[in-house]
């Protein structure tokens, strides 16, 4: 069994998150997934419709058919996305394996640890491998599934580091990524129908931001650090530790709402640091019916 203690009071109320992980994705994220998965089928039936009708004109071609033809021929590329995307995915982690350090029990044992720690928090047995990678000064983490068995969480040294001197950081940065495989938001399936939507400006980013939003409030339920983890990406691991998060909770409220911040904001896949710090404390504040602003 579990240990549970380290679940939030209001997460456990509202769902375990060791049962329930579905309860806390982000309004957003399920509606736009499903207009992904929507695009993504009339863009392949009507390049299906579009190829047949241009077997079926024969030798008949005019301007309006070629075009017609040139769609089909590239929508019935999205039959290939799993292909190409299967194929990519093992690539990608095999040059991150390669230039990597695994952590396990006799490597970083203090991050080992803490990551098996939280993974049992979230109900996951048997979580990912972890790798620490060298991000030559950028602060970075991501989630990677290549199919249901070889699944990787890749943190930076640059988050790493902050171990001996916070760790409460580390940990909210490895319950967020594990948030993503618990979502299942790096799963084939979830990647081969946003594939097409996330060439589409805006569309596509923002469904990236709601899954983000998602794996926040997750990581929130079983890790109560979020502060220290948004200062981290806001100010870097060097002076974070020096950010007066009072004087942060103000600034989101001063500027999350402004025009440009907004736009900005729209245009990004993750949401900016300000409306990300306030929708944690949000959380914080009035309990999981707080959701982040997308706008």
């Amino acid at each position: 069994m579990a240990d549970t203690s380290a679940i939030r009071p209001e997460a456990a109320a509202f769902a375990n998150p060791q049962t329930s992980p579905e309860r806390y994705r982000h309004r957003w994220e399920m509606p736009l997934v499903t207009v992904a998965y929507i695009i993504s089928i009339l863009v392949l039936i009507l390049g299906l419709a579009s190829f047949l009708a241009q077997e079926d004109s024969g030798a008949v071609t005019d301007a309006a058919t070629e075009d017609a033809s040139d769609f089909g021929q590239y929508a019935l590329l999205l039959l290939a996305a799993p292909v190409i995307i299967f194929l990519t995915r093992f690539y990608r982690i095999a040059m991150d394996k390669a230039n990597a350090v695994r952590v396990g029990p006799n490597q970083f044992p203090e991050i080992w640890t803490l990551y098996q720690d939280v993974a049992q928090r979230m109900g996951m047995e048997n979580p990912p491998r972890l790798y620490v990678k060298n991000g030559n000064g950028v602060v970075n983490a991501y989630a990677l599934s290549c199919n249901a068995r070889y699944k990787y969480v890749v943190i930076f040294a640059e988050i790493a580091l902050l171990m001996d001197r916070s760790p409460e950081t580390v940990e909210f940065v490895i319950a967020h990524e594990l948030s993503h495989h618990r979502l299942r938001h790096v799963s084939l399936w979830r990647l081969i129908i946003t594939f097409l939507p996330n060439l589409i400006p805006v569309l596509g980013v923002s469904t990236i931001r709601a899954q983000e939003y998602s794996a926040d409030r997750l990581a929130h339920s079983v890790c109560d650090h979020h502060r220290e983890t948004i200062s981290l990406l806001m100010a870097g691991p060097w002076i974070n530790h020096k950010v007066n998060h009072d004087e942060l909770k103000v600034q989101s409220e001063d500027e999350r709402n402004e025009w440009f911040i907004r736009a900005a904001n729209i245009m990004s896949n993750h949401a900016v640091g300000v409306k990300r710090y306030h929708a944690l404390q949000s959380i914080d504040e009035r309990g999981y019916k707080a959701h982040g602003g997308m706008f």
